[in-house]
């Protein structure tokens, strides 16, 4: 018998088949050497087929690095046709971000290329493909997403190697595998961070539920024991059981909750990440990607540090459950990164902040006593209870501030803008925003155009270095106006950031108050 891929091609050639053994029925010709004549026949044409499908096999290679596939607006297409999953990363080759990901996503892409149902890993140079960065409405770096028979989706698993192969295997996989040995289950609770298994019957109601919640989560994974044996040199009862397994804290947990979809996530959530977690990825995807109140220790790696590290650990076992609990050494990379954000300096480690949502906007506090386990508890209570004041970044005041373009700051933010008397149009930038620094002289050259309006404040601030209470900035530039008379409700700006644009904005708002400037005789 011969099979092919091509479904046509398969009946093509069994109806040939058929054919000649009918011939042969029908005409009583030597079987033999009827049979001689069609294998010669049908070698003949499966060497045929396997030249053709050798040379679409070569017609149809991408370029590879690494193990991943590059692909270009000629062959993006191509790929998705190809592959019934692939996963593609729309990257900038300038991106920080794109280049800390670049080995685990070349190991994962090692990983999968090389399993038993090879999924590709795929990548795309955005800055130089503007089409495809285009089409598929690509704002920021890296951008990945995973394509299922040519539709894509978000990717929203982690920036890991096993966090990406696990995303891909639940995206393509049955969500929870069997484990038919002892030594697949040590191998399975050896393998992986947090590992989730199932002790009991197959097609109980039990096992329903357990299978349910494993399709619940993209980053954890799941397997079944449904061997008795196994399952008694894993657990004490022959009751259904489920044991989560980590190689953190207290080593595992075994869920001891009815067996409904609700009590098994929450089993899972309660105890799938640490008590104090790193602030890593997976950390910062979890707290700022879910708008989670955490409570930091930002440290540095010296005596006191350590001595402050030490009361965290502490105070976590009476928090735990209540607030993530994180940690930071100041030095390392999204370390340096969250104490920017929080405006944080190496000078004031160690320290103990935490941070609330609410609404678009994020409130800090800062623990102000000395770092202790019951100071730390009590930090928490009075957050709870709603005693703390929130802190906002501020940079000095300037001792001069005589130029056309007004510089505001946290700490003078109300002197300036709230001044009931003025119109104060403010822009909200970050020194590293390019459209600000395109921004600038356009600003700028509206100031000194305006500067005879005594009604009007052309001003700007920081907003990486200053924060203001109740002023959320998403973007940049924002810029908004706090007219005269109305400061509670500042309204933004949303015209064409050009001198003519912002006039015709500022007339508008000021109406009978605006002053025309008066032309040079």
């Amino acid at each position: 018998f011969f099979f092919f891929n091509d479904t046509a091609t398969t009946e093509i050639y069994t109806e040939q088949i058929v054919g000649s053994v009918r011939c042969v029925q029908e005409t009583g010709i030597n079987a033999e050497y009827m049979g001689k004549i069609l294998i010669e026949y049908m070698n003949s044409k499966i060497c045929l087929v396997l030249a053709l499908l050798a040379t679409y096999t070569i017609a149809t290679d991408f370029a590879e690095e690494d193990d991943v596939l590059v692909l270009k607006d000629s062959t993006f297409d191509e790929a998705l046709s190809q592959f019934e999953y692939i996963l593609v990363e729309f990257y900038a080759p300038w991106c920080g971000h794109c280049k800390k990901l670049t080995p685990e996503y070349s190991r994962a892409a090692k990983v999968l290329k090389e399993s038993e149902n090879p999924i590709p890993l795929a990548k795309v140079d955005a800055t130089v493909e503007t089409a495809l960065a285009q089409r598929f409405e690509i704002q920021g770096y890296p951008t990945l997403k995973f394509f299922i028979n040519k539709e894509p989706i978000e990717y929203n698993g982690g920036r890991t190697e096993t966090e990406i192969i696990n995303w891909i295997r639940k995206k393509t996989q049955p969500s929870t595998t069997e484990l038919t040995s002892q030594e697949a289950v040590d191998k399975f609770i050896n393998d992986n961070q947090v590992a989730i298994v199932f002790y009991g019957e197959a097609g109980s109601a039990e096992f329903n539920e357990f299978s349910s919640v494993s399709k619940a989560f993209d980053d954890v994974v799941f397997s079944h024991v449904f061997n008795g044996d196994i399952r008694n040199n894993q657990v004490s009862s022959t009751e259904a059981r489920i044991v989560l397994y980590k190689k953190f804290d207290e080593g595992k947990n075994e869920f001891s909750g009815s067996f409904t979809q609700e009590e098994i996530k929450a089993f899972i959530e309660a105890n799938q990440f640490p008590t104090v977690m790193p602030f890593d990825q997976k950390a910062a995807q979890r707290i700022f990607g879910e708008s989670l109140p955490a409570l930091f220790l930002l440290y540095g790696e010296d005596e006191q540090g350590q001595s402050a590290l030490e009361a965290l650990q502490n105070a976590a076992s009476t928090l735990r459950g209540q607030i993530i609990i994180s940690k930071a050494v100041i030095t390392d990379g999204l370390g340096k990164r969250l104490a920017d954000y929080i405006g944080v300096d190496e000078k004031q480690t160690p320290t103990i902040r935490l941070i609330n949502f609410v609404s678009d906007d994020i409130r800090k506090f800062t623990l102000e006593n000395q770092i202790t386990a019951e100071n730390i508890i009590q930090f928490y209570e009075d957050f709870k209870s709603g005693k703390l004041q929130p802190v906002f970044k501020s940079e000095e005041i300037p001792e001069s501030n005589d130029e056309p373009v007004k510089i505001v700051v946290g700490k003078n933010f109300n002197d300036i803008v709230l001044d009931p008397t003025k119109d104060v149009l403010v822009e909200f930038y970050a020194p590293w925003c390019g459209h600000c620094k395109s921004l600038a002289p356009i600003y700028d050259s509206l100031a000194k155009n305006l500067a005879h309006n005594h009604n009007v404040v052309i001003a700007k601030m920081d907003a990486t270095a200053n924060e203001v209470e109740g002023v959320s900035v998403q973007g940049f530039p924002t810029i908004k106006l706090w007219a005269a008379g109305n400061k509670n409700a500042p309204i933004d700006f949303n015209g064409e950031r050009t001198e003519e644009g912002f006039i015709a904005f500022l007339k508008e708002q000021q109406g009978d108050r605006w002053v025309e400037k008066k032309e040079d005789l």
